[in-house]
């Protein structure tokens, strides 16, 4: 596993990260499926793991954290949550940037996770008047108390982007960048030379472009199918222009998706979901990789033509 330095802190992290949301949160999925999954990651030498509070209606992190509870090293990993949207009555979404939402949000992911600080914390999704004097202030509170390291946004929503770098009150930002999103690359690109620590979000483009995508005998496989259906309709058609990512002679369509995101080398971590150990031992061997520059052409060729 190769490994890459943030511009923020003393430290240097997995260029993989694991995704600990979607199927592998859900209580229809395995625990102990799950949980290992989490130590292999780690065997592996991943050391960012990502999950958030309102995932799974909060088991995501309650998982991940039993997950951790069992590993030796855990100190050494770099754990993100995030802070904002939360679960209401019949598990309704809505969002909370308030002063007394961020800290008790904090406060459960801590206890969830079993941690005493949260390496990294992100505002999931605000909207611009989430910016303001309060929140900056919770944060840097936060921070001041040894509770969070690196501050940041999750966004795919360029105008939230540009807020973010204006206010000069964020480290890190984690945003989408993938096979179908190529031109994000430039963007991060900028970003990462402006000095803030840039993680990849939907590295692998929810693998829309994948034969295996196609696959329905699994009811997770189904779980998959629906949200893409509700949620990448354009997506999906826009992922036939790559079937030919099934077709390179080595390489599975998902290791060359994720080894177009790592050869930008300004994003500090690209994140991957999976609920397969074998899946997981297939993506992690594209660390250190040259994928066929051709191929890498080609993608960006697909999606400007």
């Amino acid at each position: 596993m190769k490994y890459r330095s943030l511009h923020n802190a003393d430290a240097r992290l997995s260029e993989i990260g694991l995704g600990c949301a979607s199927y592998w949160a859900k209580k229809i999925f395995s625990e102990r499926t799950a949980q290992r999954i989490v130590h292999y990651a780690v065997a592996c030498g991943i050391t960012v793991f990502d999950t958030g509070s309102s995932y799974a209606n909060g088991h995501a992190e309650q998982r991940l954290g039993r997950a951790l509870r069992g590993l030796a090293n855990r100190d050494d990993l770099w754990i993100s949550s995030k802070v904002g949207t939360r679960v209401g009555a019949w598990g309704r979404l809505y969002k909370d940037f308030s002063e007394r939402g961020i800290r008790h949000s904090v406060h459960n992911s801590l206890r969830a996770l079993g941690l005493s600080r949260l390496p990294v914390l992100f505002l999931h999704g605000p909207n611009p008047e989430d910016f303001n004097d309060t929140t900056f202030g919770v944060l840097e509170d936060l921070q001041r108390e040894g509770l969070v390291g690196l501050v940041g946004v999750n966004t795919f929503d360029d105008e939230i982007i540009r807020l973010t770098v204006a206010s000069g009150r964020f480290q890190c930002l984690m945003t989408d960048f993938n096979v179908l999103k190529p031109d994000r690359g430039r963007l991060i690109s900028e970003l990462a030379n402006g000095g803030l620590d840039v993680f990849v979000a939907a590295a692998l483009a929810g693998g829309l472009y994948s034969r295996s995508f196609y696959r329905l005998y699994l009811p997770k496989h189904a779980w998959y199918w629906a949200r893409a259906l509700a949620r990448q309709r354009p997506q999906l058609k826009q992922a036939r222009g790559l079937h030919f990512l099934n077709q390179v002679p080595g390489w599975s369509a998902a290791q060359l998706a994720l080894a177009f995101v790592l050869e930008n080398p300004d994003p500090v971590c690209a994140l991957i979901g999976t609920t397969s150990e074998t899946h997981l031992s297939e993506l992690a061997a594209v660390s250190g990789k040259k994928a066929p520059p051709e191929i890498m052409q080609k993608i960006q060729a697909a999606n400007t033509a």
